[in-house]
């Protein structure tokens, strides 16, 4: 188990020496958000075909990350601030920015943000759980599956490292 950080809030994680090495440390960029079935099946992208975002995990335990929509669509974007439950489809095709960040640690194939902040209020204090792999300069990151049976849905979003000019 790599454990990059320690999980209370406002508590500086301590400096593993090791974790440069690790494969998630470092900036990633937002490739692909879709919505799959229980078959693999891409349903949907509800943050369009050419998302934006950044995520950033630390050496030393932290983590950020920033996802726009490029063109959400109107209207519900109210629910995702209010509490209520919201499954993950809406809040990506309806809210224009999803940002958040915090410690993290990695524990096998999931990662665990802890966040101490976040565009949406309810997340703040959370732990977002997400199964991870890395293959070359690919991430992808599963949240857990909401629904279940044939109405199960999991996110999934790919990220890739920045090459060549970052302007």
């Amino acid at each position: 188990m790599y454990t990059p950080s320690r999980t209370e809030p406002h508590h500086r994680p301590a400096h593993r020496p090791d974790a440069a090495e690790h494969p998630l440390v470092g900036a990633w960029l937002l490739s692909t958000v879709a919505i799959v079935d229980i078959s693999g099946h891409t349903l949907e992208h509800p943050l369009g075909q050419r998302p934006t975002g950044l995520l950033t995990y630390t050496a030393d335990g932290h983590m950020s990350v920033s996802m726009l929509n490029p063109d959400p669509e109107s209207g519900a974007a109210a629910e995702a601030g209010t509490g209520e439950p919201v499954d993950t489809a809406t809040l990506f095709r309806t809210s224009p920015y999803l940002g958040y960040a915090g410690a993290y640690e990695v524990m096998g194939d999931l990662v665990v943000h802890h966040l101490q902040v976040a565009s949406l209020r309810p997340w703040v204090g959370t732990k977002q759980e997400r199964r991870w792999k890395v293959e070359g300069n690919r991430l992808t990151l599963l949240p857990p599956t909401e629904g279940t049976g044939e109405e199960a849905r999991t996110p999934r979003l790919v990220w890739h490292r920045p090459t060549g000019d970052a302007t």
